[in-house]
């Protein structure tokens, strides 16, 4: 499987927008799945399908053995306000 610690590193220094999904985020595989469903459609190798698919594996399984840690995502206090504040200055026009 890739690195992806090494793979998020380069987007963040080239500011390259990038999506991280930690794996107690209960929507994670859903979402993974649903993923490479579009990379097939897309026409992804079926190398990079494998590679994929070995991250749903890992997610589910790391899921399967942390129950308890399992949760929908949430924004902390903090960052819902900024998010709030965005939607209404963007509401506004501003």
């Amino acid at each position: 499987m890739k690195d992806q610690l090494r793979l998020l590193r380069t987007c963040i220094y080239n500011e390259i927008p990038a999506v991280v999904f930690q794996g107690d985020d209960s929507c994670a595989p859903e979402i993974l799945e649903a993923a490479k469903e579009i990379y097939r459609r897309h026409g992804c190798s079926e190398e990079f399908l494998y590679d994929w698919q070995l991250l749903v594996d890992e997610v589910k399984a790391y899921q399967a053995e942390n129950g308890a840690r399992v949760k929908l995502p949430k924004l902390l206090p903090s960052e819902a306000e900024t998010v709030r504040n965005e939607m209404v200055r963007r509401k506004n026009g501003r």
